[in-house]
């Protein structure tokens, strides 16, 4: 596991920890697949994709795709 995984599944771990949480969820663009595949080897499963579901200037003008990852107790 690289740094970022590392510090992923901490965040994960504390978060499911907490009495009130039940689930964690991330996104990232489709097209970033590194993140994508951290937050997997963190233990997220991908649950789909979200249609134009945030806008990155830097990329595009136009609302972008992103993959949406979970987890939960």
């Amino acid at each position: 596991m690289g740094y970022m995984t590392e510090a992923v599944a901490g965040i994960i771990d504390w978060a499911l920890k907490q009495e009130s949480v039940y689930r964690v969820w991330a996104v990232c663009d489709v097209e970033n697949l590194a993140s994508a595949q951290v937050l997997e080897k963190a233990g997220m499963q991908r649950e789909g994709i979200l249609r134009r579901w945030t806008m990155h200037p830097n990329r595009s003008d136009e609302p972008r795709d992103c993959y949406c990852c979970a987890i939960t107790k």
